[in-house]
């Protein structure tokens, strides 16, 4: 379902402009957290729909949503965490520690775990070629790049890349 382009949208209504854009080669991953409150669920569900919109729409390549733990421990317990342990570090390699803070939280870890680390209730990625190039949300040079501005970005051709080439 489409909205026109001189619809006004809302919140859970967002509009995707398709004409006189750019289109984004790439894959956008959404990493949503399980056992949310209700309100978290409701934001979780704006972002799975919209990102079902731009991909109905043709102007990225690809959406995939994949859920992830509220936390993992290193080393990890099962192959969902191992997956979200191995998407942390990635995120980690590209931009370092400080700018996932406090959306991404480490700990030392007790027992057997030397780490625990605390996932957002919602995280994008950007791929090109396979190689990350835009994450939210993040702190990029003083400035917060959230969650709402990646929506932006994809519904509306706005620059999704915010790291540079590695």
């Amino acid at each position: 379902m489409f909205r026109g382009l001189d619809a006004a949208g809302g919140e859970a209504d967002p509009v995707v402009k398709v004409a006189d854009r750019r289109t984004f080669e790439g894959t956008v991953s959404v990493y949503l957290r399980e056992g949310v409150t209700a309100v978290v669920a409701d934001r979780q569900t704006r972002v799975r729909d919209t990102g079902e919109q731009v991909a109905a729409a043709g102007v990225v390549d690809s959406v995939e949503v994949v859920e992830w733990p509220e936390h993992v421990r290193d080393p990890p317990e099962s192959a969902v965490a191992a997956d979200a342990l191995g998407l942390y570090d990635e995120f980690i390699d590209a931009v370092d520690a400080e700018p996932l803070v406090p959306f991404f939280e480490t700990r030392s870890g007790a027992g057997s775990a030397d780490r625990v680390v605390d996932l957002p209730a919602i995280c994008v990625a950007y791929r090109v070629d396979g190689e990350l190039a835009g994450l939210y949300p993040r702190w990029r040079d003083g400035h917060h790049d959230s969650i709402e501005d990646c929506l932006r970005a994809l519904c509306t051709g706005e620059r999704l890349r915010n790291l540079r080439p590695g």
